[in-house]
């Protein structure tokens, strides 16, 4: 977030940067550059996007087919790899699949809640852009799932999410609840306005494209590694495909502050739920005596932990947040990182990241999928 934002002198860090421990300083710093880099190569493709027209021109330049992307050199890539390897890269075929397939099951109700009035037809076709790659991202990740992966069509949703992990999961059911409540009959336009916000700016920019960064960063992308071609293909135009959503979902939030001023208290007030959530998750995490850390380093490598995925989040919002002007919310995020990272760290300065035993590596994660999202964000 320092590298990315600039934050005012008064947002001091509550644990000062000289009693911080090498490590500590090295992943933050780590976060920082990681997110500036995504947000310079995002522009570079973004930066001529101002309206939902320009949106719709580059939804036509850059469409692509999905459904004719080689995958024979990744199913005999896939087939050579040992046990170990092949459950790596179901583990991010799990949560790429069920996030794209939460996301798709909500699209075509934002497309159609959209008014009919004059002055939408624009943000409807930009819209209605976005309704037909997700139904194809979903598509393409069911190819690879039956061709490459050996998975029976069926059993796709299943699968994504024995090996989605569970901090994943709790998020995409605060979404399937707010998504239910938003976009419910006879709803007025505004709550239409907060269901695009907490889709294209929470979920698919927080969440889904922090999750791509850290994967890219900490090498678990795979594709390179184990020869798989098509799927690289695939995600790296469904990638260039979530920066046009962001962009649809930032313009239409910027329609709503324009359109209803007292919208950015209830924007605030969305950002800091979601703030509330991650603070309880991360320390509900760190209370699982290293299970959901070690969980977490399988599933995008070392060095990720909980406070690691929650500080990329919780920087990530800020950096949209202060895009939106809500800066009063860039100094919550700020507050609450800086009280996390102290209160999760050790007397070095360090951040405290247990091993679990034996028997909790063992009987753990049933534990942990039985009792759900009450669990971990209760």
């Amino acid at each position: 977030m320092d590298a990315a934002v600039d934050l005012p002198a008064e947002a001091a860090p509550a644990l000062p940067s000289h009693r911080r421990g090498e490590r500590l300083e090295r992943l933050l710093h780590e976060i920082d550059v990681l997110i500036a880099d995504d947000e310079t190569a995002d522009r570079q493709v973004t930066g001529g996007w101002q309206t939902f027209d320009d949106i719709v021109a580059a939804a036509y330049v850059h469409t692509w087919d999905a459904y004719s992307v080689d995958l024979t050199h990744d199913a005999a890539s896939f087939r050579a790899l040992d046990h170990r390897q092949q459950e790596a890269v179901k583990r991010v075929f799990g949560t790429i699949y069920r996030a794209e397939s939460v996301v798709d099951d909500w699209m075509d109700r934002i497309v159609a809640a959209i008014p009919r009035e004059p002055g939408y037809e624009s943000m409807r076709a930009a819209l209605m852009t976005q309704e037909h790659d997700e139904r194809m991202h979903r598509g393409s990740l069911l190819r690879a799932a039956t061709e490459v992966l050996g998975i029976a069509e069926e059993d796709a949703s299943r699968v994504a999410k024995k090996y989605n992990n569970f901090v994943a999961e709790i998020l995409f059911d605060q979404f399937e609840e707010e998504m239910r409540h938003l976009l419910r009959p006879n709803r007025p336009l505004e709550d239409v306005y907060m269901a695009i916000f907490i889709y294209g700016v929470i979920s698919e920019d927080v969440v889904a494209n922090s999750d791509v960064v850290i994967r890219r960063a900490k090498g678990k992308g795979l594709y390179d590694t184990f020869h798989l071609p098509g799927m690289k293909e695939g995600q790296t135009n469904v990638r260039r495909d979530e920066g046009r959503h962001v962009r649809i979902a930032v313009l239409a939030t910027k329609r709503f502050l324009a359109e209803h001023p007292e919208s950015a208290g209830r924007l605030l007030a969305q950002a800091v739920d979601y703030m509330d959530l991650a603070d309880r998750m991360v320390r509900r995490a760190k209370a699982s005596r290293g299970l959901i850390d070690m969980h977490l380093a399988e599933s995008y490598g070392a060095g990720v932990d909980s406070l690691y995925y929650y500080v990329m989040n919780m920087k990530r919002l800020a950096v949209r947040l202060d895009e939106l002007g809500l800066r009063e919310g860039v100094l919550e995020v700020k507050k609450r990182v800086d009280a996390a990272i102290a209160e999760l760290s050790d007397d070095d300065g360090e951040p405290i990241v247990e091993t679990p035993s034996l028997w909790l590596r063992v009987v753990g994660p049933r534990m942990l999928r039985l009792a759900g999202t009450e669990r971990l964000a209760g």
